[in-house]
Formats: C-alpha cells, structure tokens, sequence
C-alpha cells in the first residue's frame, strides 16, 4: 500500500509508546521529528500497554524526552482500566500492581482493599510480585469476584536491548493458581483503549491510524477494530494489510511523499 492511498480519511495518529517511540529513557532516532511533522496536520495520540506509570507520568516522560503533548493526548493500560472499572460499577478491588495503578484508581474513586476480604481484582504489572500476593488474589477469585487484567504481555524492552517481564507473567501465575482467565483484559491487543480515542475525539475506525512496532498487540489491536495501521519492523515483515516501514525516519519520508 502507498502512503497517500490510505492517508485521505485519516485525521488521527495513534503511537504505540514503548520500542516504537522510546525505549526506556531514551527517544528512538527520527521520533520527534516525526511527531512534530505529524502535528501540523493530524491529531496525535500516544498509547501504551505500560500499566505502572499514571498517564500524568507518562505525559511528563513524553514531554521531557522532547514530544510536545498534552495530558489528555495520553492512553495508559492503567488509566484506561480506572476508567473500565468506573464504568462497570466494580469496586472493592485487591491490587496487584504498582503506585501508579492505585493511584489511576483512587483518581476514579475506586475503593481498594488490602486484603482478601476484597470482592474483585485488578492486575498490573508488579515488581514486587510474589507468594502472598498470588495467595490474596487467588482467595478473592475463589470468592467469585471480577478479574480484571490490565494487559497479557509478555515482557517490554529497556535500555541494553534487555527485556523485562510484563504483566502477562503476573496474570499467568494468578490464573495458573485459580484455573480461570481474566474476565476482560483492558490493553493491546483488545480494543478497549482504541475505543475511549475514537470516542474522546468523535472519529470514526477509518479515521484512526495506529503505529506500532508489534504485530502481535498493536497491529492487532488496530486490526480488531477495523483501523489502518503501520509496523515499524526491520526483519523483513510482509503484510498486504498493514504498511511496514524498517524504522521512523523512513516513516516520515514515506508520509511527506504521500502528502
């Protein structure tokens, strides 16, 4: 597919954040260039499966590595499973995961319980995971309450080309020890996240552009909610149905050809 062919209703960028845009602390080469292009025409949003951080601190982190953007501009897996749970009336939660989730809760009034006294449970992505808190979130799901899964991935890159584990081992061991799966996981490559953009800026799916470096997530995310989508892939990736472009700067080359 040609760049320009697909670009006619498109009025919205949505960026993947982690291996796309930065890895760790450092901004990919061409990515603020990218987005500052990008902005002069289109809507700019930035997303992540990151459950860890509050969407302020991923906002704060975007704008200190030189991306010029807004709060509400900003989708984390944390801030969109508040809002989930706000939604759906579930309260009561035990917590598996970090400050920064408890506090996306508290921002929505959610009431969370330390203990397995707690009616339902939400995970996210724990550094501190261990035993206990596996034992806790097994006694509130035996209990029947609602799990909730801020994502299922497998692990996310950091500096040194290294990877850590992500939520997905924290909700595989949970779901190991109660025998069920999540009864919604809120991130990629579910559409929960695509869905609060589209709504939040009145587009419709065919006005919506999704990057991202995983076809697994975020291509597949686009792909569930019937949105375009671009790879940012080097390894050869062929798919009729997405744009594949080896790295960011080509991107931008490709976007200012089609203009």
């Amino acid at each position: 597919m040609r760049m320009f062919e697909i670009t006619k209703r498109i009025k919205l960028f949505a960026f993947d954040l982690d291996g796309t845009l930065y890895i760790g602390e450092d901004a990919i080469a061409g990515a603020v260039e990218l987005i500052r292009y990008l902005k002069r025409k289109y809507q700019v949003v930035f997303f992540t499966n990151n459950s860890s951080k509050t969407a302020d601190q991923v906002h704060q982190k975007l704008n200190r590595l030189g991306f010029d953007c807004k709060l509400e501009e900003v989708y984390t897996s944390s801030s969109a499973a508040a809002v989930y749970l706000k939604e759906k009336g579930i309260d009561n939660v035990y917590v598996v995961g970090s400050q920064g989730l408890r506090d996306e809760l508290v921002s929505k009034g959610i009431r969370i319980v330390d203990n397995d006294s707690a009616e339902n449970l939400i995970v996210g992505l724990d550094p501190g995971f261990n035993y206990n808190r596996i034992e806790m979130a097994l006694s509130v799901l035996l209990k029947g309450g609602k799990f909730i899964a801020c994502n299922e991935d497998r692990a996310f890159p950091i500096e040194g080309n290294r990877l850590l584990p992500g939520c997905g081992a924290m909700v595989g061991a949970i779901s190991a020890a109660a025998g069920r799966k999540p009864d919604c996981i809120i991130g990629k490559p579910n559409v929960y996240i695509l869905s609060k953009i589209s709504e939040a800026f009145s587009l419709g799916r065919d006005e919506i552009m999704v990057v991202g470096d995983s076809f697994g997530s975020d291509i597949m995310m686009a792909k569930n909610y019937n949105c375009k989508a671009i790879l940012i892939n080097n390894d050869g990736f062929d798919d009729d149905s997405v744009i594949v472009v080896k790295d960011l700067k080509d991107l931008l080359q490709y976007i200012r050809r089609g203009k």
